[in-house]
């Protein structure tokens, strides 16, 4: 690798990826380049797991010390809540005039037997950062790790990022794809089908019929020893994609409900059949209030599927145990 990458000259968005795919690809690519943003002074924020934190400890000694080290739990967590928790950062430290360049690691395993594709969600989301972080002038660096994915998923990894770097240097990613595009060619993925006894089946015909509903899915949730704070979000999500169905679709919206391995799933369909934009939900609106429904939703469900076939619209969601409790004390910031 020759040179460094100017990171504040850059006339446009540098979201990066490292790909790991050798037991030495941390410290014979991001070291070099950390060590040479430290020389010129550019701040760098590392949110990586342990077994990277301690290469690059190792190989950078004292000088690690100057670099900002994140809390994973910090930023990882539900999925969307991860998305918006980088933006808040990348947001307030564009306010201070500050530029940082954000190296990430995400947690994400891809898991066949999952009840969702996580990481697919995910990738939806590291897509629109290339429209949502842009105009905030810090770059990112995202560390993905090729022994936890399928050839597939690496491919897709490529797509969302418009640099890569190599064992060349930083080089621009022929197969990049536009968020929007990305989301587009996603959005035709078919969902399971519902189970054929559920464990919720509510009929919801007006907003008279909403706090029924609510009652419904939070007795449901607590029954599955789901916290009261977790409970809520469970509560709030559902609440918000119903209330969509019976404003932009067409009532009746059909309520199901069910658990997976651990994970509760709410399904939500109006007879509308209005498309969901590929987008919808994924950027911050002005004011919490009209359009944000689908936003609310995807910060506190961990992953939010739609689909639109049949003269119906559905939206899923899923509620992961585990990553539905986690920092569950920390106040939401919608």
């Amino acid at each position: 690798m020759t040179g460094t990458v100017d990171h504040r000259r850059l006339g446009r968005f540098r979201h990066g990826v490292l790909v790991v795919d050798a037991e030495d690809t941390i410290e014979r690519r991001l070291v070099p380049l950390l060590r040479r943003e430290i020389t010129a002074g550019q701040a760098v924020l590392m949110v990586v797991g342990s077994r990277t934190a301690r290469i690059v400890r190792d190989r950078l000694g004292r000088d690690a010390d100057a670099l900002r080290w994140g809390d994973m739990d910090g930023f990882y967590q539900r999925l969307g809540f991860t998305y918006s928790g980088f933006e808040r950062y990348l947001r307030e430290q564009h306010s201070q005039r500050q530029t940082v360049h954000v190296v990430a690691e995400p947690d994400v395993v891809s898991d066949p037997l999952a009840p969702m594709d996580r990481t697919a969600a995910y990738l939806k989301y590291e897509a629109m950062t290339n429209e949502v972080y842009a105009g905030y002038g810090c770059p990112i660096t995202c560390i993905w790790h090729r022994q936890h994915h399928t050839a597939s998923i690496i491919d897709d990894v490529r797509r969302v990022h418009g640099r890569e770097l190599t064992a060349q240097g930083d080089r621009e990613n022929p197969g990049y794809v536009p968020p929007v595009a990305y989301l587009e060619a996603r959005s035709r993925a078919p969902m399971t089908s519902t189970p054929p006894a559920t464990d919720v089946d509510l009929t919801v015909w007006d907003f008279d019929e909403l706090g029924g509903c609510r009652a419904a899915v939070a007795r449901w949730a607590a029954q599955h020893h789901f916290a009261p704070a977790a409970v809520r979000h469970v509560i709030a999500a559902t609440s918000e994609v119903v209330t969509n169905g019976l404003h932009h679709g067409r009532p009746p919206v059909r309520v199901h409900a069910w658990t997976q391995d651990g994970t509760l799933v709410v399904h939500v369909e109006d007879q509308g059949g209005q498309p969901v934009p590929a987008d919808a939900g994924y950027r911050r609106p002005a004011i919490l209030a009209g359009a944000a429904g689908l936003w609310i939703a995807r910060q506190v469900a961990d992953v939010l599927l739609t689909r639109t076939e049949g003269g119906r619209t559905t939206v899923r969601m899923y509620f992961p145990y585990a990553v539905t409790h986690l920092n569950l004390d920390v106040p939401e910031r919608l």
